[in-house]
């Protein structure tokens, strides 16, 4: 997919190959080939893979229409155009986990730090008004028509982002267990794929996955893990979970970067902690109010970290605080790529779209990160204002390469339409 970890390069001007500006494949380079390499030597495959990575991101949409009418082609051969990319997505040698491998690969290698977060989560994908997909189910707390997107995905401390794992979680699909089994893949797929020598995982995950099972499995893989439970327990000592979080006092207190009714300010939270015994382990109970969230600003963060003071408390919120960080990730993936636009019917099929679109918006991530020249280009690009109060979003970053793949289309289109002369507008 995409050849990361990301290397922007310096950018001196908009004249010359936009394509220079950063490691992104271009058409027959060496990163996009490397993707189908173990398919087939088939041109074809290779030429319509680059066509879905960049008609995606151009289209900002996983329809195969948008894709195309993105791309440069004269107007008589959309429609074969199109044609050509459902073949690839209905070709058998091109499969979704094969695209993925290439992400899991680059994408860890990125990872730097001794401890990295794994943070769980399970993403409702919803196609409200479809009835013939194939594995369809009803998903998410309003039990609408979908599927659900199940990922691991690595954090480290200076905000590297790699992909653990990814599964389009089809409930209809035939030959489906359960969707325990699902996630204890993910969590050893995870482990596999982002750990190494030297390195400690910590799961950190959301109310979904408040389950003894996972607690028990991350355990047993020798790793930590954090988890906002709602679940009342007993505990060993007496008593009952909620009881002791809903009385336990909370002396500590900090300010936090949060999203609150849409965009990030600086927050206050309070926290607290205590030893508890759980179904019998040791385990710490950190319970955290965040008053600026309303009802939904109290977390109880059950982890296996040790937590023997202030600073170890906020050790374990501040992991948690991390996963809300990601869901910038998913708000590409479903706002900015159109993750849910999608009109292929096989499972197989739209596992290869969600594959490219996951691959994308992991390089959007680290462009978005990092920050040099190329950022800058691409933020002017975008519209950037220049206003104080103005935040470097990822939204004016997706905007900036969609213009520049805008340039690209037309230079491509200018020199057929002038048998290969071209035209400079450097």
């Amino acid at each position: 997919m995409v050849n990361l970890p990301l290397r922007a390069q310096p950018v001196s001007g908009t004249g010359g190959d936009p394509w220079t500006c950063s490691r992104w494949p271009r058409p027959g380079s060496r990163s996009s080939r490397a993707v189908l390499r173990a398919f087939s030597p088939d041109k074809r495959l290779h030429r319509r893979f680059e066509e879905v990575v960049r008609g995606a991101l151009a289209a900002g949409s996983a329809r195969v229409s948008e894709m195309v009418a993105s791309l440069p082609s004269p107007l008589q051969n959309r429609f074969h155009q199109a044609k050509a990319l459902y073949r690839f997505l209905s070709n058998p040698r091109v499969e979704a986990e094969a695209l993925l491998d290439r992400v899991y690969q680059e994408s860890a290698t990125a990872l730097e730090g001794e401890e990295v977060l794994v943070l769980l989560d399970l993403s409702p994908v919803v196609k409200p008004y479809a009835r013939a997909l194939e594995g369809i189910a009803r998903v998410g707390k309003d039990r609408r028509p979908g599927y659900e997107l199940l990922t691991a995905l690595g954090l480290d401390p200076a905000g590297r982002l790699a992909l653990g794992y990814a599964h389009l979680v089809a409930y209809g699909e035939r030959g489906f267990a359960s969707l325990p089994k699902e996630v204890e893949g993910a969590i050893e797929a995870a482990r596999e794929r982002l750990g190494g020598v030297g390195r400690r995982l910590v799961y950190v995950a959301d109310r979904g996955f408040d389950d003894r099972k996972v607690f028990g499995q991350v355990l047993a893989l020798g790793e930590e893990f954090v988890v906002r439970v709602y679940r009342d327990r007993k505990l060993g000592e007496g008593g009952s979970l909620a009881k002791v979080a809903s009385s336990l006092a909370l002396p500590c207190g900090e300010e936090v970067e949060l999203r609150v009714g849409g965009r990030y300010q600086r927050v206050r939270l309070h926290f607290g902690w205590r030893e508890v015994e759980v179904e019998g382990r040791r385990l710490h109970l950190v319970v955290c109010r965040v008053p600026a969230l309303g009802r939904r600003g109290e977390w109880w963060l059950l982890t296996s970290l040790p937590v023997r003071g202030r600073e170890e408390a906020a050790r374990v919120v501040e992991a948690y605080r991390r996963r809300w960080e990601v869901e910038r990730f998913f708000r590409l993936l479903k706002t900015g790529l159109g993750l849910e636009t999608f009109q292929v019917r096989g499972l197989a099929r739209i596992r290869k779209v969600v594959a490219v679109l996951l691959g994308l918006a992991v390089f959007l991530w680290e462009v978005e990160r990092l920050g040099d020249p190329f950022k800058g280009f691409l933020l002017q690009l975008g519209g950037k204002l220049g206003l104080p109060s103005e935040r470097d979003g990822p939204y004016l970053l997706l905007r900036g390469l969609v213009r520049l793949l805008n340039y690209e289309v037309t230079q491509e289109l200018l020199k057929q339409a002038k048998g290969g002369r071209g035209r400079s507008f450097g």
